[in-house]
């Protein structure tokens, strides 16, 4: 079942059945244009940009994986650290601004480090579910 991002209490009860985040890690990673080529080199275009993130973490209690999908993509940056770095994650930040919601893997959107890797969207939706009896990632 979806759940939908629409106040700070949905932010709120998506951060606490996640913990925040904390010593999650981001497994997967799928952005969609919408966009296509037809018939005769026709150029489809969806101005409905979307992107879906799969995070897991350890949780003996609570939910171990999760599903994040952003509809009406405004802005994504990723910054990975590459091969050879620890993944978890130590928090996220999701925050309601001007109709957009913006989403940091950095705990503070003011004070983003460059050099530590980071994830940054800004979308004017956001579903959520528990997936964890659907995937399970392991080594």
């Amino acid at each position: 079942m979806w759940n939908n991002i629409r106040n700070k209490e949905d932010i709120r009860e998506l951060m606490e059945c996640f913990g925040g985040f904390k010593g999650s890690c981001l497994c997967d990673m799928k952005y969609r244009s919408g966009a296509f080529v037809g018939t005769v080199s026709e150029h489809f275009i969806n101005d409905e940009l979307s992107l879906t993130l799969i995070f897991q973490r350890r949780s003996l209690r609570d939910v171990q994986t999760i599903e994040l999908r952003f509809t009406g993509l405004r802005d994504l940056r990723l910054s990975p650290l590459g091969a050879g770095f620890e993944c978890y994650l130590s928090s996220a930040t999701l925050l309601m601004e001007n109709d957009l919601l913006r989403f940091s893997t950095w705990e503070d959107l003011d004070t983003i480090n460059a050099d530590a890797g980071i994830v940054l969207i800004s979308a004017k939706s956001l579903l959520w579910r528990d997936i964890s009896d659907v995937i399970q990632y392991t080594a």
